[in-house]
């Protein structure tokens, strides 16, 4: 049993310890405080625990990972931070440190072009050039951010690493970057960007190695240099002779037309010695070219174009390219383009560099011409068809050049090309018009001669009768058809000229504000069919001048026989005309219609020229003098007798058989 000092000693000890703990407790205030610090780590365990959780939801998917979503988790310092760091490095392998680096960026021009570099990817995400606008008046732009991407895909053990989701680190000529204004070159200057992607730490190995894209940027050139350059990668990346540069782009509307910017846009490349291209017009296209040297590959709009140029004696070894318009697209965009090219690569070399350059500028002849690898050929002068492309190459480019020089207006140096063209053409011109006057002043006697021969079998003594009449007139009857023939390639030339020439882009002329698309002077509320939806005053003075035309030469060959149906379409053919010039360059209709009217002062000043009663007298002498008949014409008159035996035998044998 329990003794009375015992109760009392237990007693004692716990009124003790229940007075202490009485004394002892936390006061409300104190209680407040525990309560929310309990609060906070219950918290912070909760959201460490959501933290590990979204990281491990990353680690079942890594191919949807985002990479800002695990560059954010990286710099954490809590257990999400691990995953985030071990499944950067999954994914980057040793360059996994890079992605956590922060995005800067350098802007670097010159006189002719803004170039602003992203380390993201080491990417130009914008160029732009200083002495041209857009129709909306905005300055021309290339490479915009999110509209462009390009890069290396590097091979890593079993996995693909994409150079454009890493931060490269910023060097100019060699020198770590840490400025913010934008850098400046002029004249015979250069300036070396170098964006450098570095291995992860490693105390062990001293000699880290990188991957470089290299720009160089000079003085007053539309070019920009690029170089890839590896340093000891050998056994990091396991790419083998070649490595994979992915370019994608989407290409913004700078034009007033959009119809015409997107026909003029498609992907040109220089294969070997000939330029191929993939399909315009709009028209979705794919092409895969290996085996065959590849010089450069353009991205070519209407009047401008960026272009990736190998340089050295290695070319690019393949490429696939492919063209699309995608259904929906923001109006700003025309197409989009994407190229899979192989670039030359060395494993054996520690360090290794592939050089090309970018080219980022107008679709003007002079320029592009200059640097002789054919790029010029993008420019389409007509490709040689019927001589069109050396007429443009070698004539009506150097004539426009030196009449420019002048600082005249581009309204004045059209009429003076015209009045060039029409002068240099005037002798074609008088044998064509001269020729169908003689044929206007004969026309009665060419009658009188179907009149004698007015049956099928006497086809060939008609056809005798009439070219010794021609030939008695002084006629060749080829003489119309040869200076036509001639002419006919110029017409089509300065069709091919007028649209390409950038000379013309954005300058304005009387109603036309713009002499390189086509002018307007009312817009119509709805869109007609192989018309448009408005009125062009140059294309409708064109075409009335060519009825006009029409008419004058249709009564002056009245007494000429025609062919059925010659009239209607000699009438409809300028109709055709003005739906199908309507939405042209308003410089090529004002050329048409400036042509048209020298063509009726032409008109007048031969027919002046011409007397028609010296040729009726002309025609009046030979008639009564012997004529000489030629070997060709003895023949045809040995056939024409043979016939007429023939003839004549088949009538006795005819009444024989009666």
């Amino acid at each position: 049993m329990i003794d009375k000092k015992t109760i009392i000693g237990l007693v004692l000890i716990f009124g003790v310890f229940g007075l202490w703990m009485y004394l002892t407790q936390p006061s409300e205030e104190e209680r407040a405080m525990m309560k929310k610090k309990q609060d906070s780590a219950i918290a912070a365990q909760r959201k460490a625990e959501k933290e590990a959780q979204k990281a491990e939801q990353l680690a079942e998917n890594t191919t949807r990972t985002d990479v800002k979503q695990l560059v954010e988790l990286a710099n954490g310092s809590d257990s999400a931070a691990i995953v985030a760091k071990n499944l950067l490095f999954d994914q980057f392998g040793v360059f996994s440190e890079a992605a956590t680096n922060p995005e800067r960026h350098i802007t670097v021009e010159n006189e002719l072009l803004r170039a602003d570099i992203s380390s993201l990817g080491a990417n130009i995400e914008q160029v732009t050039l200083k002495e041209y606008l857009t129709y909306q008046k905005d300055s021309v732009k290339f490479f915009t951010k999110d509209g462009n991407t390009y890069g290396l895909n590097l091979t890593m053990g079993s996995k693909i690493l994409q150079t454009k989701d890493l931060n490269f680190e910023i060097f100019v000529n060699d020198k770590p970057y840490t400025g913010s204004k934008p850098l400046s070159v002029k004249g015979n200057d250069s300036l070396v960007v170098s964006m450098r992607l570095f291995t992860n730490q490693d105390s062990l190995n001293k000699d880290r190695g990188y991957l470089e894209y290299r720009y160089v940027v000079r003085g007053n050139d539309y070019r920009v240099g690029f170089s890839v350059i590896t340093n000891n990668l050998g056994k990091v990346i396991a790419d083998r002779g070649v490595l994979e540069f992915v370019w994608d782009s989407k290409l913004k509307m700078k034009e007033k037309d959009r119809s015409v910017e997107a026909k003029n846009s498609s992907i040109y490349y220089l294969l070997k010695d000939e330029v191929e291209y993939l399909k315009e017009n709009g028209v979705d296209d794919e092409k895969e070219e290996s085996g065959i040297p590849i010089k450069w590959i353009s991205f070519k709009q209407q009047f401008f174009s960026t272009a990736l140029i190998a340089e050295g004696s290695e070319d690019f070894a393949y490429a696939k390219m492919k063209t699309t318009t995608e259904k929906g697209q923001k109006d700003n965009y025309l197409r989009t383009m994407s190229a899979n090219i192989n670039i030359p690569y060395d494993e054996n070399k520690k360090f290794y560099q592939y050089d090309m350059n970018f080219f980022f500028g107008p679709n003007k002849y002079s320029v592009i011409s200059d640097y002789e690898i054919d790029m010029e050929q993008i420019i389409p002068l007509g490709w040689g068809f019927f001589l069109l492309h050396w007429i443009n190459r070698f004539v009506i480019i150097p004539v426009f050049d030196f009449l420019q020089s002048f600082g005249w207006s581009m309204g004045l140096i059209i009429f003076l090309l015209t009045v060039l063209v029409k002068i240099v053409l005037f002798p074609l011109a008088y044998k064509q018009y001269a020729s169908s006057a003689k044929m206007r002043v004969i026309a009665p006697e060419v009658q009188k001669i179907n009149e004698k021969y007015p049956k099928q079998e006497q086809a060939m003594q008609k056809q005798q009768a009439v070219m010794n009449l021609y030939k008695r007139a002084g006629i060749k009857p080829m003489a119309g058809c040869f200076p036509m023939l001639i002419q006919f390639p110029i017409l089509v030339a300065m069709f091919r000229f007028f649209p390409a020439s950038i000379e013309l882009r954005q300058q304005s002329f009387l109603w036309a504000d713009d002499l390189s698309a086509y002018d307007s002077i009312l817009n119509l509320p709805f869109n007609i069919p192989f018309y448009g939806n408005h009125v062009s005053l140059f294309c409708l003075l064109m075409t009335i001048a060519q009825l006009v035309y029409t008419h004058i030469t249709m009564k002056q060959q009245a007494q000429t026989q025609t062919m059925p149906g010659m009239k209607f379409m000699m009438y409809f053919m300028p109709i055709m005309l003005l739906f199908f010039l309507n939405s042209q360059s308003a410089a090529l209709n004002y050329y048409y219609f400036v042509s048209l009217c020298f063509t009726f002062l032409q008109m007048f000043i031969i027919q002046k020229t011409i007397d028609e009663k010296k040729i009726l007298q002309r025609l009046e002498a030979n008639s009564k003098k012997p004529m000489k008949k030629s070997k060709w014409q003895q023949r045809i008159e040995a056939l024409e007798k043979q016939n007429q035996a023939i003839l004549e035998e088949r009538k006795k044998q005819q009444q024989r058989r009666k």
